[in-house]
């Protein structure tokens, strides 16, 4: 069937998720399984979003709003800008797409990292868009000159994933700061910070502080991550008044369900929760690295919800002997064939990983 779809799209690789745990007991029989590979929260999300979701007042038989008036509203007052400038999506992949949708063409150019998040490469194949992907330095670190040499007078796009997405690098406060203001005016930053909540570098700064340094920015946030509601598909952009307008052009109505928003809206509610949750994930993750190294591992300094360690040997046998151990976790594609993501669970669980992979090691040869 593959002469139906568009030729620019059949060289194109879709987006491979982690691997669900019962997909994993179906395959092989493990009931005792340990999903640590999409980066989700393992605390769960606050009980009063559980609880709004319980209510019973919800009117399943009616669309949602189209807008999500009461979750913008409820942003708006968090972030400090008006609704008018928030735009919801049906998480941060949707919201991706209608960028590439919205303000790139066929024959313009986009840039972005490499290795990063596969959205930003599917959104440009899929519109068309040229494109450069920026490799990292060789510490798995963004370098601010590479960026902006990549950029060229046909450049609208530019997707940074800062924490970065699968290595954990990120993009100090100053060098963002050069970052947003050395970029031509044409051209559209879009920070994507989906791990946010998770850095805590001293010369860490979230988009939303450099807000001035540029007027062509768009900042992408979710509740999949650190608010625990990734079932429910809840992400939205931060932006000019101008650039929501544009996307709402082309946004899908009803795009972000009704049980998103009550439930988002809660979740926001309770920031106490947010910070227990972030704190021991953060507690966890230091942990978990230091077990990492003292095996003799070599892991990527990490400001998300996840480790990058390379394995010394195929990523790709060491994650598929580790299934057999009941341990999901993330191979990584060239240039990162050695290393595993493995996000951070709850401590039972990241033991369990720990001993899984030092069994895994052992059997293996490099």
């Amino acid at each position: 069937m593959s002469d139906l779809a568009a030729p620019h799209l059949l060289a194109l690789t879709a987006y491979e998720p982690g691997k669900p745990e019962d997909e994993l007991r179906r395959e092989l029989g493990i009931d005792d399984v340990v999903k640590l590979a999409s980066n989700e929260n393992p605390y769960g999300p606050s009980p009063r979003a559980v609880e709004a979701l319980r209510a019973g007042s919800l009117q399943l038989e009616r669309y949602p709003d189209p807008r999500g008036h009461a979750l913008r509203e409820a942003l708006a007052g968090h972030h400090g800008v008006t609704a008018e400038q928030l735009c919801l999506g049906n998480g941060s992949n949707e919201l991706i797409d209608l960028i590439c949708r919205v303000f790139g063409g066929r024959g313009d150019h986009a840039v972005f990292g490499h290795p990063s998040f596969p959205c930003y490469r599917i959104g440009s194949v899929a519109q068309e868009l040229r494109f450069t992907a920026v490799p990292l330095r060789g510490d798995l670190r963004w370098n601010v000159d590479d960026l902006l040499d990549a950029v060229t007078p046909d450049t609208k796009l530019l997707f940074v994933s800062n924490p970065n997405n699968p290595t954990g690098s990120y993009i100090p406060k100053r060098e963002l700061g050069r970052l947003l203001r050395s970029l031509p005016d044409r051209v559209l930053a879009v920070i994507d910070e989906a791990y946010v909540e998770y850095a805590d570098a001293e010369d860490f700064a979230a988009a939303t502080e450099l807000r001035d340094a540029r007027e062509r920015l768009a900042i992408l946030r979710t509740f999949s991550k650190a608010y625990g509601l990734a079932a429910l598909r809840v992400g939205y952009v931060i932006g000019t008044a101008e650039l929501v307008f544009d996307l709402n052009r082309l946004r899908a109505p009803f795009n972000v369900g009704t049980l998103g928003q009550v439930a988002a809206k809660a979740a926001l509610g309770d920031q106490p929760h947010l910070r227990r949750s972030v704190e021991a994930t953060v507690r966890e993750r230091q942990r978990l690295g230091e077990a990492l190294v003292a095996t003799g591992l070599r892991i990527a300094p990490s400001q998300g919800n996840f480790v990058l360690v390379d394995v010394q040997r195929a990523g790709r046998a060491v994650y598929e002997d580790l299934l057999r151990e009941g341990v999901i976790v993330r191979a990584m594609a060239a240039p990162l064939e050695s290393w595993i993501r493995v996000t951070v669970g709850k401590p039972e669980e990241n033991e369990r990983f720990l001993h899984a992979l030092e069994r895994v090691l052992k059997g293996s040869r490099v």
